[in-house]
C-alpha cells in the first residue's frame, strides 16, 4: 500500500508538472499562474451552486422519507470534486471539474462511498454513531434499517472484551507482598 501510494504521489507530480510546462509554454509563465487561481475560483462557485442544488435535493428525499443515498453520494463526490479545484495544478483540476458533471459525480460518488464502506478504519469510525456508513448498512435502504446479519451493538465491532472477578479491600488491611500468603 505504501508503495503504490508513493508510486502514485510521483506519478502525479510528474503529470502537474508536464502540464504546467507545456501550458506555460503555449500561453506563457504569466497566464499559466492566473489559470491556476481562476480555476480554484471557478472550482469554489461550482461547488457553491451545485452543493445547494444537492442539498436541496437531500432535504426533499428526507422529508418523504426515502433514504438519500444518490444525494449523499452526489455530495461526496463535489466534495472530493471541490478539493481537487482548489488544488494547484491543472491534472487535479481537469479531475475535480469532471466530479461536478451530474451522471459522473452519481457514478463516482458511489465508488467513493464504497471505498469508504470498505476500508476498516473508516467504517469503525462511522460505526460508533450509525448511519449509512455503519456495517450492514446496505445502500438504498433507510439509515436504522440494516441487514439482518447486521451487529446489533455499536461496541460489537470485534474488540477484545476481558471478563474476571475483583475483590473489594477495606483501607485497614495492608495486602500482602506477593509470595507471603
Amino acid at each position: 500500500m505504501g508503495l503504490a501510494f508513493f508510486i502514485g504521489l510521483i506519478l502525479w507530480g510528474w503529470m502537474e508538472f508536464s502540464a504546467f510546462i507545456y501550458i506555460g509554454g503555449e500561453i506563457g509563465a504569466l497566464l499559466t499562474l492566473l489559470g491556476i487561481f481562476v480555476t480554484a475560483i471557478v472550482g469554489l462557485l461550482l461547488l457553491k451552486n451545485q452543493g445547494r442544488a444537492v442539498m436541496a435535493n437531500l432535504k426533499d428525499q428526507v422529508t418523504r422519507g426515502e433514504a438519500p443515498m444518490r444525494s449523499v453520494a452526489d455530495s461526496i463526490s463535489l466534495l472530493f470534486g471541490g478539493i481537487l479545484m482548489l488544488i494547484p495544478g491543472y491534472v487535479t483540476d481537469a479531475i475535480g471539474l469532471v466530479l461536478f458533471i451530474p451522471g459522473i459525480r452519481t457514478i463516482a460518488g458511489f465508488v467513493l462511498l464504497k471505498l469508504f464502506r470498505n476500508n476498516a478504519r473508516f467504517t469503525n469510525f462511522a460505526a460508533m454513531g450509525g448511519g449509512p456508513f455503519a456495517p450492514g448498512h446496505e445502500p438504498g435502504h433507510a439509515p436504522g434499517h440494516a441487514r439482518s446479519n447486521a451487529r446489533s451493538h455499536p461496541n460489537d465491532m470485534g474488540d477484545d472484551i476481558i471478563e474476571g472477578e475483583f475483590e473489594e479491600r477495606s483501607d485497614d488491611k495492608k495486602p500482602l507482598p506477593p509470595g507471603q500468603n
